[in-house]
């Protein structure tokens, strides 16, 4: 009987394990898709910046670049949690 007791102790254990790793995953969940919201924003201003005009040719270029940027950090956090 105590082997059944400690076997249903071990799969709550388990069990807990699993949920708090789905909690954590869920909050860098949000995190990545701000992330991706912030980089597809700045790619679309970046664009209409460096057709606007061709004086703003390297604004617009900096701007997709901050983009880029964000959404490399996306990346890395995408694979790390």
């Amino acid at each position: 009987m105590e082997d059944i007791n400690d076997m249903l102790a071990e799969q709550q254990l388990e069990l807990e394990r699993i949920r708090k790793k789905r909690n954590r995953g869920a909050h860098m969940e949000v995190v990545r898709n701000v992330l991706n919201w912030a980089f597809l924003l700045l790619a679309i201003v970046g664009i209409a910046i460096y057709f606007r005009n061709p004086e703003y040719h390297v604004y617009g270029m900096i701007v997709i670049g901050i983009g880029m940027i964000l959404k490399i950090a996306e990346f890395f956090i995408r694979f790390m949690f």
